[in-house]
């Protein structure tokens, strides 16, 4: 039976869904346009009820304890139900065709997530191609149904932005290069006595990064590939400066180190074919997985 507690608990439950994604309540306000007050309320109810500790508050923000991790992990097939149901309208029998899309290679974020089954059994006669390239994509020489690109211009003539969101850089190492080489104290440690591996190219980071990155006695590895910096990141050779998403392989982030940057990441539809509904169909589905990157 369902009950006002239980309907809290709920909220409450989404709201920490949400905080551990963000890592931070204020960023979980502004995204539920709430006060961090009624987070606190929220998640404080919570732990009264359940009778175990949810948050660790420190100075790197907020951390979940291994209970309520174990509760977010059975909370993503209520996520993903809910996904379903938005989805389950009449006119998913009216797509057909094939669907183009260019998709830049970003270690550390995935476009093609396991979530790709429930979207083809929405839409069976629908046809994906995606085109891979290592920079962002020239989307316009290949006249493609939609992209991911990082740099958009909004004058085009052939293509409108459908939606952007600005995705977090961090630097990470793995726990096998930590039981090796340690943890880096500082960022002067870090120049100092830790390999370094980051991309260059467009896709590569701010100018900033790169002047402290000159000062680097170990810069190891750069690549136009981030996908190799994510490999040589994940067996343990390197602390890379990499994208972050939800899921985080197992890295361990060095947010302590106040190391800032963003990538711009910007979903298009080309004007021509973006209102068909198998366009439509395929762009409605990357939106979603860019949004919860």
């Amino acid at each position: 039976m369902i009950t006002k507690r239980s309907l809290q608990n709920l909220n409450a439950l989404m709201m920490l869904l949400a905080v551990d994604k963000y890592r931070s309540k204020r960023k979980v306000a502004e995204n539920i346009n709430t006060s961090i007050d009624t987070i606190n309320k929220y998640l404080r109810n919570l732990e009264q009820n359940l009778g175990v500790q949810l948050l660790v508050n420190s100075t790197n923000g907020c951390k979940l304890t291994v209970r309520a991790k174990s509760m977010v992990e059975k909370l993503q097939s209520v996520t993903d139900i809910l996904d379903q149901i938005y989805t389950q309208r009449p006119e998913n029998n009216k797509c057909r065709g094939e669907v183009s899309i260019c998709v830049p290679l970003i270690g550390g974020i995935d476009f093609f997530s396991d979530k790709l089954g429930s979207f083809f059994e929405e839409y069976p006669d629908v046809k994906i191609t995606s085109l891979t390239s290592v920079e962002s994509p020239k989307y316009e020489e290949t006249g493609a149904d939609l992209a991911i690109v990082l740099d958009f211009d909004e004058k085009s003539k052939h293509y409108s932005l459908i939606s952007s969101k600005a995705i977090e850089v961090g630097l990470a190492a793995s726990k096998k290069y930590l039981q090796k080489y340690g943890e880096p104290k500082n960022m002067d440690d870090l120049l100092e006595n830790h390999r370094i591996a980051c991309q260059v190219g467009k896709i590569g980071i701010s100018r900033e990064w790169k002047e402290v990155l000159s000062k680097a006695r170990h810069y190891s590895l750069a690549s136009n590939s981030i996908y190799t910096v994510s490999e040589a990141v994940k067996k343990g050779l390197v602390v890379g400066v990499m994208p972050r998403k939800a899921i985080n392989d197992n890295l361990v982030w060095f947010d302590y180190l106040n190391f800032n940057c963003k990538l711009n990441l910007c979903l298009i539809a080309n004007n021509n074919t973006k209102n068909l509904p198998r366009v439509k169909a395929v762009s409605a589905y990357y939106q979603n997985l860019i949004n919860n990157i």
